[in-house]
Order: C-alpha cells, then sequence, then structure tokens
C-alpha cells in the first residue's frame, strides 16, 4: 500500500524538536530482513521507545503527524515489569530524510550530536525534545546523562546561552567518559522559562521544586 507521504522543506521549531525526542529515545536500526525469495532487503524502521502512553499520545503522534502525515504504530514491549511502549513506522521516504538532515543510523548513544544545519533559533527546541525524553532527577536537581562528548557540550553551551546555572559530572566506565549534566533544583524554574518542554511529567517534576 502507498501512503501518502510529505516532510518538511526547512527547518522549524517542530522538526527541531522531533529531532530532540529521537536523540533521547529514537532510533534509525541498520536492519534488515529476508524475502521470499531469500534475497536480503534493507529495512527503513523509525523506532521510537516510551513508558507513557499519555506522552504519546499528545505529544509524539501528534507532532510525528504534523511533519509527515503519518501516524506510527504503538506496540507494548512484553516481558518488561513497568510499562513500555514501542512507537514504530517503516518508511524510506521518512528514514532518508531525517539521516539527510543530520540524524544518525544505527548505534547513537556514544556519538549522538545535534545537527550542523540546524539554525541556532531553534537549539531551544532542540534541547526540548532532549529534556523532554532523557530529562529526568538528577543529583539534587534535573538533567540528564549522555555518552555523547558532543551532546554533552552542546547541553551545557546551551545551558550557559540561557543564563541557566548548572552542574557537570563527567565518569569514566570501561575505558569510556560519561556526561551527567544537570540543573540544581533552586535554579530549575529557569528551565520552563527559557526551554519549551512539552512532556507534563517532566513539567510537574520541575514545578513540585518551584516556591508557592
Amino acid at each position: 500500500m502507498q501512503y501518502k507521504i510529505s516532510v518538511p522543506k526547512s527547518w522549524n521549531k517542530d522538526l527541531a524538536y522531533f529531532f530532540g525526542l529521537l536523540i533521547g529515545d529514537g532510533s534509525l536500526p541498520l536492519s534488515k530482513s529476508i524475502r521470499p525469495n531469500g534475497q536480503y532487503q534493507k529495512r527503513y524502521c523509525i523506532y521510537f521507545i516510551c513508558n507513557s502512553r499519555k506522552f504519546l499520545d499528545e505529544v509524539y503522534l501528534p507532532i510525528f503527524k504534523l511533519l509527515f502525515e503519518l501516524t506510527p504504530h504503538i506496540t507494548q514491549v512484553k516481558g518488561k515489569k513497568n510499562l513500555l511502549f514501542n512507537c514504530r513506522i517503516h518508511s524510506k521516504q521518512i528514514y532518508e530524510f531525517l539521516t539527510s538532515m543530520g540524524y544518525i543510523s544505527g548505534r547513537k548513544a556514544k556519538i549522538a550530536k545535534v545537527p550542523q544545519t540546524l539554525p541556532k533559533k531553534y537549539y531551544p527546541d532542540i534541547l526540548a525534545g532532549l529534556l523532554d525524553t532523557d530529562g529526568g532527577k538528577k543529583g539534587s536537581g534535573f538533567g540528564l546523562s549522555t555518552a555523547s562528548e558532543q551532546l554533552a557540550l552542546f547541553c551545557m553551551d546551551m545551558f550557559k546561552t540561557l543564563k541557566i546555572p548548572y552542574h557537570s559530572c563527567p565518569w569514566r566506565y570501561k575505558e569510556h567518559i560519561y556526561h551527567q549534566i544537570y540543573v540544581h533544583k533552586r535554579d530549575m524554574d529557569k528551565i520552563l522559562k527559557s526551554i519549551p518542554l512539552k512532556n507534563t511529567d517532566k513539567i510537574n517534576f520541575i514545578q513540585s521544586y518551584m516556591p508557592q
């Protein structure tokens, strides 16, 4: 079946935010399947893993449909103690569009980065997507951990640009340096003022530490 697909003609705040979501909890795996004739064919999969069906329904699915005029399929991941959902779609056109815009296919954890072509005015939006997925309680505040040095540097540069005080805690594990960047609870209100988060769970967590 042929689907009607559109892709954005240029960067915009919705695409930047979507990229942040994918950098956080998405993937474009390098995979193949076997055809009935025994030949291998490349699979063009876009995955997004999430523990909140509410976030998928209220944020991820609407923004995916807005950008590409398609709605991914959601399945619950079996064998997990806690709820976990895999939101996936197979599309060569969308897959190749995302990689052409700078998304890294395959194993990205240690090499994830912000696309070089992204205009700086959309940096807060991609950071919002990243924090809406990987963001959470870190140390005595809110932040994220990453295995990517480039992503860590981007987050620190953004906090500096937005004048949000932060803490950086790198550590070494199995010959690789990981990074934790977080904002102390006394400064977390600055996140909501400068970064357009959409995940109500993250927003509520931050607001719970704000003065009443």
